[in-house]
C-alpha cells in the first residue's frame, strides 16, 4: 500500500467501534456481577465467603473490557482494510461452530450421567480447543484436566461450594 497503512496480520479482526462496544459491554458485565455479589451474605467465620469468586470473576471481566477500550484506542489511526468480495469462509466457520456446541452439550450429558466434573470440564476445554484449531491430543486433555481439576478443588475445598462429583472426583478425594 502506498499510503503507509500497517498490512498483515494486523489487519483482520474486529473494527474500533465495535472494540468499544464490547469493552463497555464487558464492564457493564462486570458491574452486574459486581452488584449481585454486594448482595450475597458476608461469610459466617473469617476467610472466603461466597461473593469472593464472584467478585474475582468481575475483576477479570472488567479487566477485558479495558483491555478492548485500550485496543480500540490503538486502532484510532488505522486506515481501514480494503473490501473484498465475500466469500464463503466469511460467514463464520460452522465446523468449529458445531465443535464448541459438541462440547456444551458433552459437558451436560456427562453430567446427567454421573461422570463428574472434572471429567466433564476437560471434554468441554477438548472440544473447545479443537473448535480453535488444536488437535485433538494427549496436551489438550492434560491441559483441560489441569484445569478442570483445579478449578474444582477451588470451588469445593476454598468456597465450600458443591460441584457434581464423579468416579474420578471420588478418586482424589
Amino acid at each position: 500500500m502506498s499510503d503507509g497503512a500497517p498490512t498483515g496480520a494486523g489487519d483482520a479482526g474486529p473494527g474500533r467501534r465495535t472494540l468499544v462496544g464490547i469493552g463497555a459491554l464487558l464492564i457493564a458485565i462486570a458491574s452486574a456481577i459486581l452488584l449481585d455479589a454486594a448482595k450475597l451474605p458476608p461469610p459466617a467465620a473469617v476467610g472466603v465467603g461466597p461473593s469472593a469468586a464472584m467478585r474475582l470473576v468481575a475483576v477479570f471481566v472488567a479487566i477485558l473490557g479495558v483491555a478492548h477500550w485500550v485496543a480500540a484506542w490503538r486502532q484510532r489511526t488505522r486506515v481501514p482494510p480494503e473490501r473484498t468480495t465475500t466469500s464463503p469462509s466469511s460467514h463464520g466457520n460452522l465446523a468449529s461452530v458445531a465443535w464448541v456446541l459438541g462440547g456444551l452439550f458433552g459437558l451436560i450429558a456427562l453430567l446427567q450421567v454421573g461422570g463428574g466434573f472434572i471429567a466433564a470440564s476437560t471434554w468441554l476445554f477438548v472440544a473447545t480447543a479443537r473448535g480453535f484449531g488444536q488437535r485433538i491430543a494427549p496436551k489438550s486433555v492434560i491441559v483441560g484436566l489441569v484445569l478442570s481439576a483445579a478449578v474444582y478443588f477451588f470451588f469445593t475445598k476454598a468456597l465450600s461450594l458443591g460441584l457434581p462429583a464423579g468416579p474420578l472426583e471420588r478418586l482424589l478425594a
